[in-house]
């Protein structure tokens, strides 16, 4: 029996591993790689998990996003939302680009798995925002993820997602995502 080659992401602190043949990382396109400079944002990493019949895409935030928002003199939440926000909106119209294969669509769509290349369907696209969280900011996670709800719930829903979510490390893991916290 062959064994499954997989692919480690290692970003904001935490390591991600996931099969290789089943997941991408815009950043290492070259198409997007053409795009990224024309502030085009993408999310770390995306997979198809088989096994939930899902599309996964997850985004990577370190401590360090905690101190921004301190020097900057926004709120947490404020800053959080703006700083995700981007992010999922870019994603949806590459994968929206690759799913009506736009001339880029199909640049973009070269560099992701077969089991991405069509829409997955209404319910089957999630999006996950990991924010390393110290216990002093772990109350200001709710709101947070209230507020990016409200903000991008006309986007995601266009895309037959109910919600985004956010969590700690704590609660991906409890979720069952295959990260854990880079040493």
């Amino acid at each position: 029996m062959d064994e499954i080659k997989m692919r480690e992401v290692v970003e904001s602190g935490f390591k991600v591993t996931v099969p290789e043949k089943t997941s991408f990382r815009f950043c290492e396109c070259p198409a997007y790689q053409t795009l990224s400079g024309l502030s085009l944002k993408e999310i770390d990493v995306g997979w198809w998990n088989a096994n939930a019949g899902k599309l996964i895409l997850l985004e990577l935030k370190g401590r360090e996003i905690w101190q921004e928002f301190d020097k900057s003199g926004i709120t947490a939440s404020r800053h959080l939302v703006t700083s995700l926000k981007g992010k999922l909106t870019d994603a949806l119209l590459m994968l929206a680009a690759v799913w009506v294969e736009t001339g880029i669509g199909g640049k973009l769509r070269s560099c992701l798995p077969d089991s991405v290349h069509q829409y997955p369907g209404d319910g089957n696209l999630k999006f996950v925002f990991l924010i390393d969280t110290p216990t002093s900011s772990k109350p200001l996670l709710s709101p947070v993820k209230d507020a990016i709800n409200k903000e991008l719930a006309g986007r995601v829903r266009l895309f037959g997602v109910k919600h985004v979510t956010l969590v700690d490390l704590d609660i991906a893991q409890r979720m069952g995502l295959p990260v854990e916290k880079q040493a």
